[in-house]
């Protein structure tokens, strides 16, 4: 199942049109996360953390940039789509490196 699409039984019933504002298209940008979740949902903490910023005792500076709130019913299609899409990615990286596409790192 699509992440995009939760609704959709098939690729010939109905369709969810996700539409994204102007105001989010820019996105933002995390290099971590951090997940909680209560007896009713899920929280997803999207920040930037400043390793650089490391202080004395070790603490590093981190930034809350998103939180989504997602139920438990759908947890498990967000976990789906983040496996297969990592997935892809893995296996695009993976051919684009051979020598035979003419991509890999020099």
């Amino acid at each position: 199942m699509n992440v995009e699409e939760p609704g959709m039984e098939s690729h010939h019933g109905p369709q969810v049109k996700v539409q994204v504002p102007p105001e989010v298209q820019r996105g933002v940008y995390a290099n971590m996360a951090r997940v909680n979740h209560s007896e009713f949902e899920f929280s997803i903490d999207f920040a930037n953390a400043d390793f650089a910023g490391q202080d004395a005792a070790g603490n590093i500076p981190a930034v809350v940039v998103a939180r989504v709130m997602i139920s438990h019913e759908f947890m498990p299609h967000l976990l789906e789509a983040l496996k297969e899409n990592y997935s892809r990615y893995l296996t695009r990286r993976d051919i684009e490196g051979l020598p035979e596409t003419g991509k890999e790192d020099e």
